[in-house]
């Protein structure tokens, strides 16, 4: 089963490419201003932008496997910004010069978020405002206070922009986040949410051992429903039971729809014994439940197979096969009933 694809590849991708373009950027021009340093006799800001373009240069390749990303980032920008206040502290560099760091705030909250981004900007912007007070105070021209005022407004700006966009963009992606992983009709997480859920938990038995397990239940007879009573009546029956399977699971569990009138709960850090145990539990209470339709108390009732982690697999393809087969198994022996092995 391929994993469907996620609204966070699609950020991370976006963070990607936009550092390998700055690692571009570094190495090709990095070079180039080298060798202006070198004729202006700066060979202090020289060896900075040469050890630093060659860093970028060398760090390309790691960038495009990686799937560490934000460290690289951080990595990247810590020394990308060290080495513009390296060259801010050199005597021949020009007023000028401070112009790069208005980038410090777009390129940080960019790459690594609002928060981590606006802690970067915060110690860079200030550093950078310090130098340029210590070199140009004394002069009339740069260092008066309404020169002083014009930059830090500038800086301020610039970073309350960023700001600003980064919450934009993070708030939008969060919707497009919640749309993408929730079921329309119950409000239930879907496959695509199933899926990272999941890694989530085998990441966390993979760390310390706390083992998943997988419960996929099915609707007994759901198609009576629909031709008895009409699809809105499925609709309510289906409603029904994600209300009744959220309301019994724990808070650390999770129930999806996953699909038709198919339901599947992940049990965080449950033994196989446990997880026979929940599903029996559920099966009771579905069983003694009823939804109203029009004034009439509809029953419902569920078939459930069981998997459980490791003794079924540690992947989430094995576990939902395994599953399946024995949500198939209950229904020729019946229905109604819970099949773990």
């Amino acid at each position: 089963m391929a994993k469907e694809p996620i609204i966070a590849d699609t950020v991370e991708a976006f963070r990607r490419s936009i550092l390998l373009a700055l690692l571009g950027f570094t190495s090709s021009f990095g070079l180039i201003f080298a060798i202006l340093n070198y004729y202006n006799d700066n060979y202090a800001a020289m060896i900075g932008e040469i050890a630093m373009g060659s860093f970028a240069f060398f760090l390309i390749p790691v960038v495009r496997r990686t799937s560490h990303l934000i460290r690289w980032s951080f990595i990247y920008l810590v020394l990308f910004n060290s080495t513009m206040m390296l060259i801010l502290t050199t005597p021949m560099a020009a007023p000028s010069v401070f112009a790069w760091v208005l980038l410090i705030p777009i390129l940080s909250q960019m790459l690594l978020g609002r928060a981590l981004g606006g802690g970067v900007t915060i110690v860079f912007m200030a550093i950078a405002y310090s130098i340029y007070v210590m070199r140009y105070s004394e002069s009339a021209v740069n260092g008066n206070p309404r020169a002083l005022f014009n930059i830090a407004g500038v800086a301020m700006c610039i970073f309350g922009f960023s700001f600003i966009y980064e919450t934009s963009r993070s708030r939008a992606e969060k919707a497009l986040k919640r749309q993408a992983y929730t079921d329309p009709l119950t409000g239930l997480g879907n496959r695509a949410y199933l899926h990272e859920r999941f890694e989530e938990e085998k990441t966390r038995y993979e760390r310390d051992g706390s083992a998943p397990a997988i419960l996929l239940l099915d609707i007994d007879f759901f198609k009576k429903i629909n031709d008895s009573y009409g699809h809105e009546a499925g609709d309510n029956g289906l409603k029904a039971m994600s209300a009744l399977l959220i309301a019994n699971i724990r808070q650390n569990d999770d129930v999806f729809r996953y699909g038709g009138e198919e339901f599947c709960v992940l049990l965080a850090n449950a033994s196989a014994q446990e997880a026979r145990d929940t599903a029996e539990k559920l099966r009771r209470i579905v069983e003694t439940s009823s939804f109203d339709e029009s004034g009439e108390a509809l029953r419902l009732t569920t078939s459930i197979g069981v998997a459980s982690c490791p003794g079924d697999g540690t992947d989430l393809q094995t576990l939902l096969g395994a599953a399946d087969k024995r949500l198939y198994a209950a229904k020729v022996a019946g229905r109604n009933r819970v099949v773990w092995a």
